[in-house]
């Protein structure tokens, strides 16, 4: 086994730093989201013309289950899956790893830097630790799955999530 480095394109959020790490830094945040936009179609609605297309949750996650620090959830396609905190750092970073069931060891940081009021930049990187048959069929894969990520998340539209209950 050998770690894998995957580091994704720094990217601008237009919200705050507060929001974004408000957001992201408990998971029933984001369970509340998919709950949201599956109920209420101005939600929906309000999600889907931020990220300037169709956004179905339901399409690749379901069965999602969290506490602040730790979340489940199903991958369609892939299986059950899950994450935990295991560093938070304030409006700066949160690192996390594989809770549950993981075919494998990785941890993944969010990294946020305010540049302005508006200005919040993002990078995202996995440690993976994959062995060589692994890594050959997966870094692509992760690595163009890590891009689509963190293009997604600049999408969020977070001020609009700020007030969502734990």
């Amino acid at each position: 086994m050998s770690t894998t480095k995957i580091i994704s394109e720094v990217k601008k959020i237009p919200h705050t730093v507060t929001d974004v790490y408000g957001f992201f830094s408990d998971f029933r945040k984001i369970a509340n989201i998919f709950e949201l936009a599956a109920n209420n179609p101005q939600v929906q609605e309000q999600i889907e013309t931020q990220a300037k297309k169709k956004v179905d949750f339901k399409e690749y996650i379901e069965h999602w289950e969290a506490t602040e620090n730790n979340c489940t959830f199903v991958i369609k396609g892939f299986g059950e899956a899950g994450l935990e905190f295991v560093e938070k750092e304030e409006n700066k970073m949160l690192k996390m790893t594989g809770y549950g069931r993981s075919p494998f060891e990785f941890y993944i940081w969010i990294q946020l830097v305010e540049k302005d009021a508006y200005d919040t930049r993002i990078k995202l990187t996995v440690h993976a630790e994959l062995n060589a048959m692994m890594k050959m069929m997966l870094k692509k894969k992760l690595e163009k799955g890590i891009d689509q990520l963190v293009e997604g998340l600049t999408r969020i539209p977070y001020n609009m999530l700020q007030n969502i209950e734990s």
